[in-house]
């Protein structure tokens, strides 16, 4: 023995004084690996999954642009990179103090120095702040390690004067915030699929839900303190009648359970928190998503349907609250209070496992699975009902009829009957679980009150014991018994969860990052081959070559609209052919980015305008655009007087569909939102056949002007506007054909 410790000693000796070889970090020596170093770091921290080979073909795709990336402004390359990692970078301007609070591993703030010798920027994750104190991580060296410095060594490494002074940093967030990237299987049944949404939820708040999860135990451990004071005061009293114990005994059970009640105090807390931020993920994944949804895919739903689902959020944030409040504290007090009673005798080991057996996995778990896919069947019922009562409201014409009225209600009588068939069958499973529940309750007290009893008589447990063995499981089966509430609120979060997924795994646009090369002016247009076919099987193209040359007007008339309309889906990117090319300037628009391609092309179609003033529906966002130009543009279309004459002119504020506008002041509006941003391909979608005589000669003036600077598409049946156009594009039944107009 003494040989082993001699042995250690002169070995830890050795590794002591031992000489170290300084090795010095490999810096990393392009953009391309910082780009990538920066990236795994952020996605590891915000637990995305990429896909390494989709990450490479990303960065190829960006040398073609970038093909000297350390000359150029780096951070241009880094948000192009970003992208093929699910990610959206923020700059944002605070100050040392301001961000402190936040500043977590897994919501890093990146901050940048340029380092003019050696080219590239030197980068440094800050992942945490304690006692004047901050853990940095260098992130363009291979070895960079994780390490705490001082505030005096940290405002000296980053050159910053003091805590107050405003800095640039950087953050990350997902641009998918709440769904996971995993494919949902179609095979996998529904319940599968929410319970893999709900598991992906949990790791990337697991810092949250841990939380919830230690402060729980320790509130169920004290949540027995008075079984336990109760089998100690009832020891007390059988042996002697001293009042000390008793007092001490009742200062100890105060203190104790105004322990447990401070610590469920900060649970409902970080319960709060943990909802609000799913909120946040879920409203931000809807925004985001909606617009990259593939129009195939939203032929098949009503997008206003669609988006009702985005109040299952309060049902999830409901049973969020309830399930890890309530529900995790019924299932953290009855494991403890199990634990607790099997110390008091061996037999009640065996009845522990009895009462989990027969109540977790036979009643809950046996019994569950079918109430989870009915209830998702009562969900699917009750968005018919609220989609059939939008229809009636959206028609309101025509159900005021007699005959409309008397269908509208018995077709809602139809589908309330199908909502109330799903409920009662649902119902018919809970009940069963609830009145297994409430038996397990009954017998279970019967039995430990029978074995207790047994066990005092032959003197193997004192009535102090088994005092505080009937009262652990008097609340423990108490608990289970109201278990329901929590199994129901399960099942909603199932179903709510199902509902928000049937709308984030609808198929999106592939997100691309190779640049478009933006034309100084028109677009030449060119369509080589195309085949288009909807889901259906109706072929609408076979082969369909088109091309026209930049600055163009092409007039497009068809015998059947919804020609036309796919048409103009396909030339804004809005469709993918099944097979050929779409072509701007040669540049293949489904290779190249969707953001720069959506940019420069505008689709007008329908009555797009949205809640909020004139200004706002005209800029969209585009602050920089001058009331001047809008000005301009609007008394060229002829609108401004119109404007002018509302109280608060330009400021006035719109409802949905442009209320106080009629249609064709509206189609103006939404003309003029589109010229404004100087596209580079303007589509129009029949709009331009409702307007009177005087307003279409205006809008044709602006958008067949000799100096454009696009190229026109107009759908249209009026022969005044086929008139004015370049070319005219037929789109028979049989044959497509482009015509220089005469």
């Amino acid at each position: 023995m003494l040989k082993l410790i001699k042995s250690l000693l002169r070995h830890f000796r050795s590794q002591l004084f031992k000489t170290k070889e300084i090795e010095l970090p490999i810096r990393l020596s392009t953009g391309e690996s910082l780009a990538q170093s920066i990236l795994d770091f952020l996605s590891d921290s915000l637990s995305i999954q990429s896909v390494p080979s989709q990450i490479l073909e990303g960065f190829r795709s960006l040398r073609s642009k970038f093909p000297h990336e350390a000359k150029l402004e780096f951070l241009d390359y880094l948000i192009a990179a970003s992208h093929q990692y699910q990610i959206k970078l923020n700059f944002v301007q605070k100050s040392i103090l301001e961000i402190r609070s936040y500043i977590t591993k897994e919501a890093p703030f990146l901050l940048q120095i340029k380092n003019k010798e050696l080219g590239l920027p030197e980068f440094y994750a800050i992942l945490g702040y304690h006692a004047s104190s901050y853990l940095i991580r260098p992130l363009h060296n291979h070895i960079g390690e994780e390490e705490w410095v001082s505030e005096k060594e940290f405002l000296k490494l980053f050159e910053i004067k003091s805590t107050k002074d405003v800095v640039d940093w950087i953050v990350a967030e997902p641009i998918f915030p709440f769904s996971s990237q995993k494919e949902i299987h179609s095979t996998s049944s529904a319940v599968k699929n929410a319970i893999k949404q709900i598991y992906h939820l949990i790791r990337i708040e697991s810092k949250d839900v841990w939380i919830v999860f230690i402060y729980g135990i320790g509130i169920g451990i004290l949540s027995l303190v008075v079984p336990v004071a109760t089998s100690s005061l009832v020891n007390i009293v059988a042996f002697g009648v001293l009042l000390q114990p008793v007092i001490i005994l009742t200062f100890l059970v105060v203190f104790f359970l105004g322990f447990a009640g401070a610590m469920q105090t900060i649970q409902i807390y970080v319960v709060e928190i943990l909802q609000r931020r799913v909120f946040v993920r879920i409203a931000t994944e809807f925004a985001v998503r909606f617009p990259r949804i593939k129009q195939d895919a939203l032929d098949k739903h009503h997008n206003p349907e669609l988006v009702n689902r985005f109040f299952d959020t309060m049902t999830i944030q409901k049973s969020i609250h309830s399930l890890l409040v309530d529900g995790l504290a019924v299932v953290l007090t009855t494991v403890i209070g199990f634990v607790l009673i099997s110390f008091y005798h061996p037999i009640f080991i065996v009845f522990s496992l009895f009462i989990l057996v027969v109540g977790g996995y036979v009643v809950i778990y046996q019994l569950g699975k079918p109430a989870s896919e009915n209830y998702i069947k009562i969900s699917k019922e009750k968005y018919k009902v609220a989609a059939w009562l939008e229809e009636i409201s959206r028609h309101s014409a025509l159900f005021h009829s007699t005959f409309g009225s008397h269908f509208a209600i018995e077709r809602a009588d139809s589908i309330i009957r199908d909502y109330l068939f799903a409920r009662k069958k649902y119902f018919s499973i809970y009940i069963k679980q609830i009145i297994g529940l409430v038996g397990i309750q009954a017998l279970a007290s019967a039995i430990v009150l029978g074995i207790g009893g047994y066990l005092v008589i032959h003197r193997q447990l004192t009535i102090g014991q088994l005092v505080a063995a009937e009262l652990v499981i008097a609340k423990v089966l108490n608990d289970i018994s109201k278990f329901g509430k929590q199994l129901d609120s399960f099942y909603s979060l199932i179903a709510a969860v199902d509902k928000i997924n049937s709308v984030f795994h609808l198929p999106t646009l592939t997100a691309k990052t190779v640049p478009f090369e933006i034309p100084k002016g028109p677009i030449q247009v060119q369509l080589s081959g195309v085949d288009y076919s909807l889901a259906n099987g109706h072929k609408i193209f076979n082969q369909f070559n088109l091309k026209v040359q930049a600055g163009k007007t092409i007039g497009v008339t068809s015998n059947t609209p919804y020609d036309a309309h796919i048409l103009l889906d396909l030339l804004s990117g809005l469709r993918e052919p099944n097979s050929g090319i779409v072509e701007y300037n040669h540049q293949n628009i489904h290779e190249v980015s969707k953001e720069q391609i959506q940019t420069y092309t505008v689709l007008i179609r329908g009555n797009e305008i949205f809640e909020g003033t004139i200004l706002q529906n005209i800029r969209v966002g585009r602050e920089e655009i001058s009331l001047i130009t809008i000005r301009d543009l609007l008394e060229d279309l002829g609108l401004w007087k119109t404007i002018q004459s509302l109280p608060q002119g330009i400021h006035t504020q719109l409802l949905t569909f442009g209320h106080p506008f009629d249609n064709v002041q509206s189609a103006l509006l939404i003309l003029t939102r589109a010229i404004i941003g100087n596209p580079k391909l303007i589509l129009i979608d029949g709009i331009l056949d409702q307007l009177p005589p005087p307003l279409l000669t205006s809008c044709l003036k602006v958008l067949l002007q000799k100096n454009r600077e696009w190229t026109v598409f107009i759908v249209s049946k009026s022969p005044t506007i086929l008139g004015q156009m370049d070319q005219i594009l037929r789109l028979e039944d049989d044959s497509h054909s482009l015509k220089v107009n005469s």
